[in-house]
Parts: structure tokens; C-alpha cells; sequence
């Protein structure tokens, strides 16, 4: 399992932290945890792979607003 953490939008440039790359599992049973340092408009992709190829794949929006704790 891989993932992809995208942070977008004004905020993540300003702190020049635009995120955009593969990256492995670091939990386990193929999780990943994250820590945001910003609010905003963030997405996760999730990409299944066998054999080095992408077999399944999904996406979630994640918008952390001004309200959260």
C-alpha cells in the first residue's frame, strides 16, 4: 500500500510546504499518520499495488477547518 498526502491552497504556499509525493506505510496494517501543521484543504490518496502495479485506488478530501481543536 502507498499513499499520497497532498497539501494545496494558499496556506501551503505561503509556508512553502506544497506536498505531492508516493510515500510508504507507517503504521501497521498498511496505515499511515500524519500530523498537520496548517488548516485547510488537504487530500489523501491510497493506492493498492501488486507486482508494482496499481491495482486499486481511492481518494479522501480532508479539510481541517479554522474550528479544530
Amino acid at each position: 500500500m502507498k499513499w499520497k498526502v497532498l497539501n494545496r491552497g494558499d496556506e501551503a504556499e505561503r509556508r512553502n510546504n506544497i506536498r505531492g509525493e508516493i510515500i510508504s506505510s507507517n503504521r501497521a496494517g498498511n496505515a499511515r499518520h500524519e500530523r498537520t501543521s496548517f488548516r485547510g484543504e488537504h487530500v489523501v490518496e491510497c493506492y493498492i499495488m501488486k507486482g508494482g502495479i496499481v491495482v486499486a485506488r481511492d481518494v479522501i478530501d480532508v479539510p481541517i477547518s479554522t474550528n479544530a481543536a
